[in-house]
């Protein structure tokens, strides 16, 4: 077992996690859906450089492979772990389940994070496959998560889950994005529903909400940069974050929660009003290029 926890290198300098003496620094075993890439991805990354042992997951076998290669090499001390997994299938999700406890001795934590986006378009525009594709990963994706980790965290006596929220969770609504904003309105309350049922269980359930982060979701590919990535772009720049900014936090915050027993409904927000609100009276007096930089790495890369 690790006496401090090890060094995050961050942009261009180190930054240094100390040792507290509580669970951040005690091993623990976590399972992310949707983590070869994006937000899922910057997690994994960093409860690796905390000490923590974690299982990765994606639809693509191949890119499974690839992550777990990847973070193995980046972290040696570590062990890592990969199942490809279609959260929409219940099948799946049990069997990456059944392949964490075959792996760890315990799940501590769960986070269902997997999820996708439409297209930018109006409901009369939009094909009704993409409701149910969109639905079915972020809003069934998340149920059969939470339920199939809520039964085997029964079992072994413990265990966190978190769900990762989005734009319309909080009622806010999107005519360009009804069907993600639906999904994300859903789950706020399966979750609320889900903090009640376990209120007197050895097993917890928070809420995690990362802001806007540019991933894929919110910065897409060249050839899909079309008029509502142009007309929002500057709202963006001023309220998105890079991938590397808002794990570390999102991290930590998981790690203190469960570091106390009576935490059970925490809310996990990046974007808190404050931060919003500094953001806004920033803006007026420096201009942020977080999507410009997020674009330039994305045609760089090619993917």
């Amino acid at each position: 077992m690790p006496t401090m926890c090890v060094i995050r290198q961050a942009g261009s300098g180190c930054i240094e996690i100390q040792a507290l003496q509580d669970v951040r620094c005690i091993p623990m075993n976590v399972v992310i859906t949707g983590s070869t890439r994006g937000i899922g991805l910057g997690m994994a990354l960093e409860f690796l450089a905390r000490g923590h042992d974690v299982m990765v997951s994606g639809r693509d076998r191949d890119s499974v492979q690839a992550t777990v290669e990847s973070l193995g090499n980046a972290f040696p001390q570590q062990t890592v772990y990969g199942c490809a997994c279609n959260v929409d299938r219940e099948a799946d999700v049990q069997a990456l389940w059944d392949e964490a406890v075959r792996t760890f001795p315990a799940v501590d934590i769960w986070i269902n994070n997997a999820g996708r986006n439409n297209p930018k378009q109006r409901v009369e525009e939009m094909e009704l496959a993409e409701f149910e594709g969109t639905l079915h990963t972020n809003l069934m994706g998340i149920v059969n998560g939470s339920v199939i980790a809520l039964r085997g965290m029964l079992q072994q006596g413990s265990g966190w889950i978190f769900n990762m929220e989005g734009f319309g969770s909080e009622g806010m609504i999107g005519v360009d994005q009804v069907p993600y904003g639906l999904s994300k309105y859903g789950l706020r309350y399966f979750t609320k529903a889900l903090v009640k049922t376990v209120k007197d269980m050895p097993v917890k359930v928070g809420y995690l909400s990362p802001g806007i982060v540019t991933t894929e979701m919110a910065v897409p590919r060249k050839e899909n940069r079309g008029e509502f990535f142009a007309t929002n772009k500057k709202f963006l720049n001023i309220m998105a974050d890079h991938v590397e900014t808002v794990t570390p936090w999102l991290v930590e915050k998981i790690l203190q929660a469960c570091a106390k027993p009576a935490a059970n409904g925490v809310a996990i927000r990046w974007m808190s009003l404050p931060r919003a609100a500094g953001r806004f009276i920033g803006s007026l007096f420096r201009k942020r290029r977080v999507i410009e930089e997020a674009m330039e790495r994305l045609d760089r890369s090619g993917s």
